[in-house]
């Protein structure tokens, strides 16, 4: 590899007094390629850069983007990081050993710990006009568009970005004109979203017996990507997590064993969710223990006047917030749901459904002035930036209609 890269002028041999150990690993994705790949233990370099804190976007933040999306474009950018040139006076930095010589970059290598941002920086520089069709994650590009007509314009202004930016795609990673595309972790259609197959089947492939500490740290890891769209989910996992405390020493139980194995088979059906649609009516239903929480966030389509999910939220109570009254759980719970969906809340009109009668006399109550309440009053304030309507669940099958007539068709 060595050879290929000085043959494309990516890399020369250096005589720098800096120097990071490189060496090859040889892991699935590299068998599959059949060729090991070369990673640099930049670390002692990391140490003296100064951190770019340009954000890289939240995922669903951008997914969030492709609800009205019907056809999309996926492509990726060739060694994205080799397409920045590094300034020369500054080379000499990335210099690395390997058992024959040493060498330095004439681009941005992997390793660098600002590398992911300044890329991300300088693709957000290059499509920014046009982001409002043109999602950009690092080194992935997705074009989407709600028509054909509207894409075949969208990706040829992507095309004249390119090529005025000297970009280079990777055409084996490209797909045009889909109406179903993975991106993101995620499988997108038509505005819903599931989990892609990889990420199912990496949970379900753990043993029904777990007692190895690292082995469990690594299955509760793999569920938090799914988390959204599983149903109380830190509820199922309470007794996990119980077992990575110091001070729990209990043997494995065949409880246990049957709780993992419940895991695994609703990870293997999981719904489809929906994304948010700005236009449609919002329902966050809530529900309390006193082991911890839960909430969906619901949207309903106006014309067929069916609700959608669009994800799942769950928690587990702190020792302290365990010894809270019914009122008080079911209260946290309402706002910590609020604020977990609150970039779907924003600016409109919701509702919150729970089956605890006194939540809405609660919100309602004024206890700025009662110093024994002022935890009631600051989960208030915290909800006070967004616009809700509570409905308690019992007799809410005409209450639900009315509050859609009166926040929806009224605004047709």
């Amino acid at each position: 590899e060595i050879d290929s890269l000085l043959q494309k002028g990516l890399i020369k041999p250096s005589k720098s007094p800096w120097s990071c150990t490189a060496f090859y690993v040889n892991n699935a994705a590299e068998k599959e390629r059949g060729v090991p790949r070369l990673v640099i233990n930049y670390k002692p370099l990391n140490k003296y850069l100064k951190w770019i804190r340009y954000p890289i976007p939240n995922k669903r933040d951008l997914l969030s983007r492709l609800y009205d999306a019907n056809i999309f474009s996926k492509f990726d950018l060739k060694s994205g990081y080799w397409q920045i040139q590094i300034f020369k006076e500054h080379s000499y930095k990335t210099a690395f050993n390997v058992p024959f010589g040493q060498y330095e970059w004439n681009v941005m290598p992997f390793g660098l710990k600002n590398a992911p941002s300044e890329f991300q920086k300088i693709m957000n520089d290059i499509f920014n006009p046009y982001l409002d069709f043109i999602i950009v994650y690092i080194d992935d590009i997705l074009v989407y568009s709600k028509t054909l007509e509207m894409h075949i314009k969208h990706l040829d202004i992507f095309k004249k970005i390119v090529i005025q930016n000297g970009l280079v795609i990777s055409k084996p990673k490209m797909s045009l004109f889909q109406t179903e595309v993975r991106f993101l972790g995620h499988l997108i259609c038509q505005g819903k979203i599931t989990p892609i197959q990889r990420s199912i089947e990496f949970a379900s492939k753990f043993p029904d017996i777990i007692t190895d500490r690292t082995q469990l740290q690594r299955f509760l890891g793999s569920l938090n990507y799914i988390s959204p769209f599983y149903k109380n989910l830190s509820r199922d996992l309470a007794p996990l997590y119980d077992r990575l405390k110091k001070e729990h020493k209990k043997p494995w139980t065949d409880s246990l064993t049957n709780l993992v194995k419940t895991i695994k088979e609703r990870v293997k059906s999981l719904p489809c969710l929906t994304l948010a649609n700005p236009a449609w009516p919002k329902i966050v239903e809530t529900d309390a223990s006193n082991m911890g929480y839960g909430g969906i966030l619901k949207q309903i389509n106006p014309h067929d006047k069916h609700e959608y999910l669009i994800r799942f939220h769950s928690g587990k109570w702190s020792d302290a917030q365990r010894k809270y009254a019914t009122v008080a759980h079911e209260m946290l719970t309402i706002v910590k749901c609020v604020l977990k969906f609150q970039d779907d809340l924003y600016n409109q009109k919701f509702l919150i459904k729970t089956d605890a009668q006194s939540v809405k006399y609660m919100f309602d109550k004024d206890f700025k002035h009662d110093a024994s309440k002022l935890m009631f009053a600051r989960w208030q304030a915290q909800l006070a930036p967004f616009d809700f309507e509570i409905l308690y669940k019992k007799g809410s099958d005409n209450s639900l209609p009315d509050f859609l007539s009166r926040e929806y068709l009224q605004n047709e």
